[in-house]
C-alpha cells in the first residue's frame, strides 16, 4: 500500500506525491497511516510497516514515495469519508496499471522485498514484531527533508544517511545537517551489515571535493562529517579525495571543523597518512564488532588490522585531531566480548567511541539478535569513560558514528583527548 496523494491540476497533475503536512508532530509515519486509513476510508489496520522508499525528482520539488505493508481487519468494509474514494485493483487491472519509468523499476526491483516482508510478518520468531518503543523514531518535517535533499542532488552528492537507511535521518535532516559520503554511491566490499550498494564503482568525479565545499558554505555548516565508501580497486583507497575534500572545506569554509570516517585503506600507511597530512577534526575508522564476529559481519576487513590503523592514527595524527571508533550491538556478541572491544579500542589510542544498537537495513542484510535496552547503554557508557578513560563515550539504542559528532568533538577537546 501505497501513503500518497496528488495535485488536482497544474503541470503536475496525476503526480503522486507524500503528503508529509499530514504527519502529526511526533507521529511516526506507520502511526500516520493507520490514522489516516482509519479517519479517510474507514479501514481498520492492526499493524503497518514501511517496507521501501524512493525519492522522484519533479521540476521544483521532489516527491518521496513510501510502500506500506498494512494488515487490514479482513472483516471491515471501507467507508470513505464525504469525497473521498476506494476502490480494490483485481489482479488484471493491477497489471494495467500504467507507470512512469522510474516507478516501474523500483517496484519490479522491490517486488521480491515486498513478498519476504508480507511472508515475515506472517509468522513468530527471530526479528518479527513490533520494534521497542525506544527504537521509534519521530518523522520530522518533511519540508526540511525535501530541501536537503534538493540541495544533494544538485551538486551531485550522497549521504550515508540515505545509503545506509540511518534511523536519524529525519532529526539530522531537519536540523540541516548530513553526513557527506563522497567516492560514489558503490562500495567494493559487501559487509553484512550494510545496505550501501555494492559492486563495481565509477572512477572518482573530479569536482567531488568542490561539490562536497559548496554544499557545506550553503547549508552554513560549523562542523561537516565526510565518510566514504571503500575503494578497494583505488591504488590509494581514495585517501587522496578524502584529502582533498577536507582541504576544499577548509579553503572554503575556514571556520567549519571536519570530521572524517573512513576504511582502513588495506592497513597501507601512506595512504592512511594523505588523510592525516590534512588535519581533520576527527579521524574515524569503525571496528563495528566485536573479534568473533569480524569475519561474518564485515566483508575482507580484519579486526586487529582496524585496530592497528586506529593505533597509528592516534601516533601520527596533528595534535589538534581526535581518533574514534564505533560497534554496533545486538549482532550476538557477549558483555565480556564487548569489553574486550573496548579495550582494545582505548588501548589503541582512540578517545572518542559511540556504541548503538544494529538494526537490519533490509532482509539481505544480517538479522538482529537481541535488542539492547537504553539502561544497558547507559552502562556501556559509565564503563568506557570512568573505568577504561575515554574522553567521549556516545551511548544509546539509534546512536551512529556522526550522531552528536560536534559534541562529542567539542566535549573531548574540553577534557583532553
Amino acid at each position: 500500500m501505497l501513503l500518497a496523494t496528488r495535485r488536482p491540476g497544474g503541470d503536475l497533475a496525476g503526480k503522486w506525491e507524500f503528503p508529509g503536512g499530514k504527519v502529526r508532530q511526533g507521529e511516526t509515519l506507520e502511526g500516520c497511516i493507520v490514522r489516516e486509513l482509519d479517519e479517510e476510508l474507514g479501514l481498520k489496520v492492526r499493524r503497518a510497516f514501511c517496507f521501501a522508499e524512493t525519492a522522484f525528482d519533479y521540476p521544483g520539488k521532489t516527491v518521496c514515495l513510501h510502500f506500506m505493508h498494512c494488515e487490514v481487519d479482513a472483516s471491515c468494509q471501507a467507508t470513505p469519508r464525504e469525497g473521498q474514494q476506494c476502490g480494490w485493483f483485481s489482479p488484471s487491472e493491477w497489471a494495467r496499471l500504467e507507470y512512469a519509468p522510474a516507478d516501474a523499476r523500483f517496484l519490479d526491483a522491490h517486488r521480491k522485498e515486498l513478498e519476504m516482508a508480507a511472508e515475515k510478518s506472517a509468522r513468530p520468531g527471530k526479528g518479527s514484531g513490533r520494534l521497542p518503543d525506544w527504537l521509534k523514531t519521530s518523522f520530522a518535517d518533511g519540508r526540511a527533508r525535501v530541501e536537503m535533499q534538493r540541495l544533494l542532488r544538485e551538486n551531485g552528492l550522497h549521504t550515508v544517511c540515505e545509503g545506509a537507511k540511518c534511523p536519524n535521518r529525519s532529526e539530522c535532516w531537519h536540523h540541516r545537517t548530513a553526513t557527506f559520503m563522497i567516492l560514489g554511491d558503490t562500495c567494493t566490499r559487501a559487509c553484512r551489515f550494510c545496505s550501501v550498494k555494492h559492486g563495481r564503482p565509477l572512477p572518482p568525479e573530479p569536482d567531488e571535493p568542490a561539490n562536497v565545499a559548496d554544499s557545506v558554505a550553503k547549508l552554513g555548516l560549523k562542523y561537516a562529517v565526510v565518510t566514504c565508501v571503500t575503494r578497494d580497486d583505488l591504488p590509494d583507497g581514495g585517501a587522496g579525495v578524502m584529502r582533498d575534500t577536507i582541504l576544499a572545506i577548509r579553503g572554503k569554509c575556514p571556520d567549519t571543523l571536519v570530521e572524517v570516517l573512513v576504511s582502513d585503506y588495506n592497513g597501507d600507511a601512506a595512504a592512511m597518512e594523505q588523510v592525516l597530512s590534512a588535519r581533520p577534526a576527527v579521524y574515524g575508522h569503525n571496528l563495528e564488532t566485536v573479534e568473533r564476529l569480524t569475519p561474518q559481519v564485515r566483508a575482507r576487513a580484519q579486526y586487529r588490522r582496524s585496530l592497528d590503523c586506529l593505533a597509528y592514527a592516534a601516533a601520527h595524527c596533528a595534535k589538534e585531531t581526535v581518533v574514534k571508533s564505533g560497534v554496533m550491538l545486538g549482532l550476538g556478541e557477549t558483555e565480556d566480548e564487548i569489553r574486550d572491544c573496548l579495550r582494545d579500542l582505548r588501548d589503541a589510542g582512540v578517545s572518542i567511541v559511540t556504541l548503538g544498537q544494529y538494526l537490519q537495513p533490509t532482509h539481505e542484510q544480517l538479522p538482529v539478535e537481541r535488542f539492547v535496552t537504553p539502561d544497558e547503554f547507559s552502562e556501556w557508557r559509565r564503563y568506557a569513560e570512568r573505568e577504561l578513560g575515554f574522553t567521549r563515550a556516545v551511548c544509546g539504542p539509534l546512536v551512529r558514528s556522526s550522531y552528536l559528532a560536534a559534541d562529542a568533538y567539542r566535549q573531548a577537546m574540553k577534557t583532553g583527548k
